[in-house]
This record gives C-alpha cells, sequence and structure tokens, in this order.
C-alpha cells in the first residue's frame, strides 16, 4: 500500500516531467532541483541548474532529478514547494536547489523542518514574507552573485565595441541595481580610460524619489479651419448620437446613437440628405437597425437621426460608477435583448478586475471592461470591481485642441496593454476634426499606436511608460543602455523598438537573445562549486573567480577578445578594485563618483532630476 501511495503522489501531487514513475525505488535520488514552475529547457536559469546538477551527479556517481510544480495563478507558494520537499526527503534527497529569489520565502520556512537536507538557494537569501531581512538558516548554503563585477564586464565591452555615449536605466529602491550601475560606470571608464576616448554615462532611475521624471502623457484632439481645406467638405448633422462634423469625401465615419431615454429602446436611423438635388437613399451608411454604424460621406450634407420606440417589456441595465456609488451608464433593452457595456476607467493605480451583478443575466465575458451581455429578462445593475494594479498603471489626459467645443474622454489612469477609447468633442462652426497627437511631459512622442489617428473616435493599447526614461536617453544620443538589476528592464527593449535595431540594450542576468550581450549569471557553476563544499548558514560570493559570471557575445574583433579574457583574469585575481555603491543608491554613487573624479576620460550624469546633472 505505501509503495503505491508514493506513485499517486508522484503521478497527482507534482505535475513534475520525468520518467519511470511506476516503482518507488525509481523516485530515489541524491540530487532534486524543483524548478520555478519553468521547464529544464527554458534556456534560463532552471536549464543552468539543472545542467550544473547533471554534470556533477555524473562526476560523483550519484543520482539526480528535478520537479515542475504546478503554479497557483502564475504563482510559486510555500505550501507547493513543501508538497516537493516532503516528497524529495521521503525518497533520500541529500540535496535540494532552489533557483532564484522566488524561494527565499520559502528556504526560510521549511528548511529547518528538514535538518538532514542540505539546501542550496541560488542568487538570493532566505527571508520571512514579511521582512526582506537577510535570515541564516544552519542547513541553507546561499549563493549570491558579484554584480559589481558583471556590471564592470557590461561597461567595459559596450566601451571596448565601439560605444561612447551610454545610459544607464536602473531602480532606486533595489541595491542590487545600484551596484551593477556601479559596475557598469567602473567598467566603461576602464576600457575609456584605455583607449584614451572620452565617454559620458547618463544614470537615470524610473523610481527614485529625488527626480521629477514624469510618465505622464497627453492625446490631443486637433481640429483645422474648413477654410484651409482644399478638397470639397461636406457636413454630418447627428441628432441623439455621436459624429456630427465635417467631413472630405470619402470618410469613413462611426457614428453611435445616444442611450435610450427612459422606457424607450434604439429603434433606428432616419436619414436625410441636406444638400439640394441629391436624394435621401445617396447617404450611404452600412446599416439603419445597428445603434452603432459606419458612413460613407458622400457629395452631400446629411442628417442622421437616432429615433426610439417604446421598449415592450423593457429593462433597465444600469453601470455602476468605478467608485460604485453612482450610476454612470443607463441603458434600456427589449426582454430576451442584449447589449455591449464597458466599465468607467479605473482610478489611479487601479485596473478593472470582473463585472459583479445579483441578476440572471448572461455576460459574455466577466473579466472584460468591455462585453455583451444577454438574455436580459428583468432589471440589472451592474458592478465594475477594480482592484490594485500588479503592474503600474500610467495617467493619460485628453485634450480638447484648438477648434473644439466641450471635453473630450477617455482621460484616465491605465495600466499597460489595457485598451484605451477617446473621443474627441465636437468641431465649431467652421472647424472639422483633422487626427489625434500624443506627447509626454518634454515634447517626445509615447509611442501609442492608434486603430485611426484621423478619426474622431478611436482606440489604442496603453503603452510601457517607463520606456520613455530610455526613449529620453536615445533622443541625447545614447547608443548603447545596460538594464542590470532593473525589474523593469523590459522597458528598455520596448523603447529599444520604437527607435532603431542599431541601438543595444545589455541585459544581465538571465540569457536574454533580444539583448546585444548578456552578462548572465552561470547558475550551473555556482550549484556544482556549493556541491563540491558545503557550508550550511553561509553566502557564497559567485564571480569571475568562480567562472560564474559570462557574456553571451564579446566581440568579432579578436583584439577585444583578448584584451576581455585579460580583463576578466584581473578581475578573477582581485587586481581591479570595485567601489561598491555607496549606501546603497545610485545618487550616492554618482556623487561620491563625480567628487573623487576616478576617471580621466568618463563623464557621468545623474538624472534625477529631470536630467540636470549632478555636478
Amino acid at each position: 500500500m505505501k509503495k503505491i501511495i508514493s506513485v499517486l503522489m508522484c503521478l497527482v501531487l507534482l505535475g513534475c516531467v520525468f520518467a519511470g514513475c511506476t516503482k518507488k525505488e525509481d523516485l530515489k535520488s541524491d540530487i532534486v532541483l524543483i524548478t520555478n514552475g519553468a521547464t529544464i529547457n527554458d534556456d534560463g536559469y532552471n536549464q543552468s541548474a539543472w545542467e550544473g546538477i547533471q554534470s556533477y551527479a555524473d562526476e560523483n556517481a550519484m543520482t539526480c532529478r528535478y520537479y515542475q510544480p504546478v503554479l497557483e495563478e502564475d504563482k510559486i507558494t510555500t505550501e507547493n514547494i513543501e508538497k516537493y520537499v516532503s516528497l524529495s526527503a521521503e525518497n533520500g534527497a541529500k540535496y535540494i536547489i532552489l533557483p532564484g529569489a522566488d524561494f527565499a520565502v520559502s528556504a526560510y520556512e521549511i528548511a529547518a523542518s528538514y535538518p538532514d537536507i542540505c539546501f542550496i538557494l541560488i542568487d538570493a537569501i532566505p527571508h520571512s514574507a514579511d521582512d526582506t531581512t537577510d535570515r541564516f538558516v544552519k542547513n541553507v548554503m546561499s549563493v549570491s552573485f558579484d554584480v559589481l563585477q558583471a556590471g564592470f564586464l557590461a561597461g567595459y565591452l559596450t566601451v571596448m565595441n565601439g560605444n561612447t555615449e551610454l545610459g544607464y536605466f536602473g531602480q532606486f529602491d533595489s541595491k542590487n541595481s545600484t551596484n551593477y550601475g556601479a559596475g557598469f560606470v567602473q567598467g566603461a571608464a576602464y576600457a575609456a580610460d584605455s583607449l584614451g576616448k572620452p565617454v559620458t554615462v547618463d544614470w537615470a532611475e524610473y523610481d527614485s524619489p529625488l527626480r521629477n521624471y514624469s510618465f505622464d502623457f497627453s492625446v490631443t484632439a486637433c481640429y483645422k479651419k474648413i477654410s484651409d481645406i482644399k478638397d470639397k467638405t461636406f457636413k454630418v448633422n447627428v441628432v441623439n448620437g455621436l459624429g456630427s462634423g465635417t467631413y472630405t469625401e470619402g470618410s469613413n465615419v462611426t457614428i453611435s446613437a445616444a442611450p435610450a431615454p427612459e422606457g424607450k429602446v434604439f429603434d433606428k436611423w432616419e436619414v436625410k440628405s441636406d444638400t439640394k438635388g441629391v436624394k435621401d437613399k445617396k447617404v450611404n451608411i452600412s446599416s439603419e437597425k445597428d445603434a452603432a454604424m459606419n458612413l460613407i460621406v458622400e457629395k452631400c450634407d446629411c442628417t442622421l437621426t437616432a429615433t426610439y420606440k417604446d421598449a415592450e417589456g423593457a429593462y433597465n441595465v444600469e453601470i455602476m460608477s468605478a467608485d460604485g456609488k453612482t450610476v454612470d451608464t443607463a441603458i434600456n433593452v427589449d426582454e430576451n435583448g442584449e447589449c455591449d457595456i464597458t466599465a468607467p476607467v479605473a482610478a489611479k493605480n487601479m485596473v478593472f478586475s470582473r463585472w459583479e451583478t445579483s441578476a440572471s443575466v448572461t455576460i459574455e465575458n466577466k473579466e472584460s471592461a468591455n462585453t455583451k451581455i444577454s438574455d436580459i429578462n428583468e432589471n440589472i445593475k451592474l458592478i465594475p470591481i477594480y482592484e490594485l494594479s500588479k503592474t503600474p498603471t500610467f495617467n493619460l489626459t485628453v485634450v480638447t485642441g484648438e477648434g473644439g467645443e466641450g471635453e473630450s474622454t477617455g482621460s484616465g489612469s491605465y495600466a499597460a496593454e489595457s485598451d484605451v477609447t477617446v473621443v474627441s468633442a465636437p468641431p465649431k462652426e467652421g472647424y472639422m476634426f483633422s487626427h489625434w497627437e500624443n506627447t509626454d511631459t518634454y515634447g517626445n512622442s509615447t509611442g501609442v499606436a492608434m486603430t485611426n489617428e484621423y478619426n474622431y473616435s478611436t482606440t489604442f493599447k496603453m503603452v510601457d511608460r517607463y520606456a520613455a526614461i530610455c526613449d529620453t536617453m536615445f533622443n541625447c544620443g545614447v547608443t548603447a543602455v545596460f538594464t542590470g538589476g532593473n525589474d523593469h528592464a523590459a522597458s528598455a527593449f520596448t523603447s529599444k523598438n520604437d527607435f532603431d535595431f542599431d541601438l543595444n540594450v545589455i541585459a544581465a542576468g538571465e540569457n536574454n537573445k533580444d539583448a546585444y550581450t548578456t552578462v548572465v549569471n552561470n547558475y550551473g557553476e555556482a550549484v556544482k562549486d556549493c556541491l563540491s563544499d558545503f557550508k550550511g548558514g553561509t553566502v557564497t560570493l559567485a564571480s569571475c573567480a568562480t567562472d560564474a559570471i559570462y557574456s553571451t557575445f564579446v566581440s568579432d574583433d579578436e583584439n577585444i577578445k583578448t584584451n576581455y579574457d585579460d580583463v576578466y583574469k584581473l578581475l578573477a585575481d582581485g587586481k581591479i578594485p570595485l567601489v561598491q555603491a555607496q549606501g546603497g543608491a545610485g545618487y550616492d554613487f554618482c556623487k561620491y563618483y563625480n567628487d573623487n573624479q576616478p576617471s580621466k576620460c568618463l563623464t557621468l550624469n545623474g538624472w534625477f532630476v529631470e536630467g540636470i546633472s549632478l555636478k
């Protein structure tokens, strides 16, 4: 019976990927890797750690296996990990490898209960769930990578490969990030001085309280005078709806009816030509029965009137405001009818989560802010539920430009990838809508891609505004940006893709195939070193001295390769002393660096207050 239970635990509980789960003896293993939910073929940390484990096991006649946990809501939990640790202990594990910071809390909470197992925590130190203070557990050996050396290699290679205007995209609240940046500056300075070439490094942190960099941006509805238009224009008048304006021939205009009055529902569009000699039927609409339809502007002025009829057994659909206190939108719908619903814009730092209602109505997608309800057979109150965004939100202001009359809509706070709808205010007499423009606080383009920037009503996906920091760097001539230790490193790649593929992003940590080069933390080498000389309750430093850091690309130039090898050896031998970030903040390091003038050729600018240099 015990054998059967063990097999069932393997098959049901683990979500693991390994062969031979049919006999208990097959589960026996000396070394166990628990992945962070990814496979051991992820070309990342899990694969690197597994390759190191396999190499060590082969060399020392030991057995090994790995478990790939099933994540809960894309997260790895302590409760989940403990199941795998328990199974590993039952089957004789001597070592358990935990790759990455995702396991820091699990190592602290679990390891002490298994004193006979040696735990190796890579690139993290144990800590409690509510306190990130380092904790040292007797049977846990931690590995910390020398990010100063990694940053040094990144800076050295960037300059040696011809870049002279560099940027560091950092994170203020991360000591890890600051030390990556400090190493980057010192490596760039070392290369600049050896070449006798002037080099600049611009240091920016997206979250620094010492700078006043705004990620807000505006979208402006632009209008132009009809008298300035060379093409013939025609006036469209929409009664009880949106779409009024002056348009050139052939324009495709979205026309939408206003919500029906109480007790009424939308019936049809009444169409009238306002140009003498042109029949009403020449007004080209896509549908007279759809509350939202398209008009192709022909050679006539026209009036489109949304009409309503008494609702048969009508029901009232109320969409509550974001705070849940007032009605934002009310729609009347026929019995058994359907309608589109849109949630109000979320408050700052919040995002739409789901719809809630006590009514027995069919909601096409409860987790979509824009969806449809059907089978309506009672009055309905729809409550939009919002939650704190797991990703940053960015503020958008929709502006009515000169020539517009009233308020343009769409202003609000949105997370990256959120759908945004903007609608311009109607034009004043003598004006017509022209296009949308978008700029940030500093006059830079925001990277917004609109569905149709020439339509008064259009949509786009909110962009990653942290990329604006790197956009500004690239605008100022920077050709290579380093992102070591930054939680939002991906923003640099967003910025690069908006500009030019010849621009370089230098990554750190896990191999990034989109980067020009990555200074990689070699988990495999670190694991082998810990297995060879396990010391519980300690933190070992993985560095050039242990071959635990390497660059994915050095250069096509043999001379640069040779110089790189020489510098790597000097770092490994401790012959290039590096300065830690003073106080753990980028501001302190930049100030220290500029006060001490350690380089003849490198100039360091700290962008803490809208790009103003510290000097």
